[in-house]
């Protein structure tokens, strides 16, 4: 298979194989592989990092500290 890819993308693909040590072949290969496995993880635990990130910003909607708490008091509790 043949991929063409504009000069600038070219000339980045041959500069990082360059700092990589290793082919270009080697480091589209090598994105490939990547690529498979962070949409692999995405599948398994079925949400995006963006449904993740908005399902953690909904559970701490309310969550405050008791009436008369810091922050501060809570670093330093349990602290001798």
């Amino acid at each position: 298979m043949e991929i063409r890819l504009p000069p600038d993308e070219e000339d980045r693909l041959v500069a990082l194989a360059e700092r990589a040590g290793r082919s270009p072949t080697e480091v589209v290969q090598e994105a490939l592989a990547l690529l498979g496995a962070r949409q692999a993880l995405r599948h398994q635990n079925g949400h995006t990092p963006a449904q993740a990130a908005a399902r953690i910003r909904e559970l701490r909607k309310g969550t405050k500290l008791p009436d008369g708490e810091t922050i501060k008091d809570l670093i330093n509790y349990g602290r001798a």
